[in-house]
């Protein structure tokens, strides 16, 4: 895995809390980018639809896929071991189990989106339920038609995942489209722009 990219999306994540970039910090991520990589277990789910399910037949999901010619529906997720080690972590040392958060979530990020450039040439961005004005309450339809129990994520009657370290989204198919703030519907209140960054790491807005 990149460290430069991990590093970038971890302070990203770490940022929200204001965490800034130090030496020691860096050492701490590197640190735990080493540790993860031996006990990931990352897999990807996905299932490709010509016409958009129905739970996509409004805003936001209609402007996302606007132009598309399918849709991808898909879940990822870096296996219960992370989970297990954050939170362990958590017991005894809770600026550790920040950090570890972090680096898993950028890893997982990460991993995610390698996989997707093997998926087609031509892709939008992942859009998850909750992204950008679209709600979690339509992660049951998802997983009723994707079933990523298949790969060992379930999703809990308050609609968190399990494990937590694991997204569920959609990606068009025939159009490109890169994350930008111009057209979030929650630009407005979104706390990573009042702190001038952004909630994809380092791409230009």
């Amino acid at each position: 895995m990149n460290f430069s990219e991990i590093r970038d999306k971890a302070y990203t994540y770490l940022g929200y809390g204001g965490v800034t970039a130090s030496e020691e910090t860096d050492a701490a991520i590197r640190s735990c980018l080493a540790e993860l990589e031996k006990i990931v277990h990352f897999r990807y789910l996905h299932k490709i639809f010509v016409t958009p399910p129905d739970f996509l037949l409004k805003e936001p999901y209609l402007a996302f896929l606007h132009g598309c010619e399918g849709v991808i529906l898909c879940a990822t997720t870096l296996g219960a071991e992370a989970d297990r080690r954050i939170k362990a972590l958590a017991r005894v040392d809770m600026a550790s189990a920040v950090v570890w958060n972090a680096v898993a979530a950028a890893v997982l990020e990460q991993l995610a989106d390698a996989h997707e450039k093997t998926l087609g040439d031509t892709l939008t961005y992942r859009f998850c339920p909750g992204y950008g004005g679209s709600s979690v309450h339509d992660l049951p339809a998802l997983f009723d038609l994707l079933h990523p129990e298949k790969i060992g994520i379930t999703l809990t009657d308050s609609l968190y995942m399990l494990p937590e370290k694991s997204m569920a989204g959609i990606l068009g198919i025939g159009k490109r489209a890169r994350k930008s703030c111009k057209d979030c519907l929650v630009s407005a209140h979104c706390v990573y722009k009042k702190e001038g960054k952004t909630c994809y790491g380092s791409e230009k807005n």
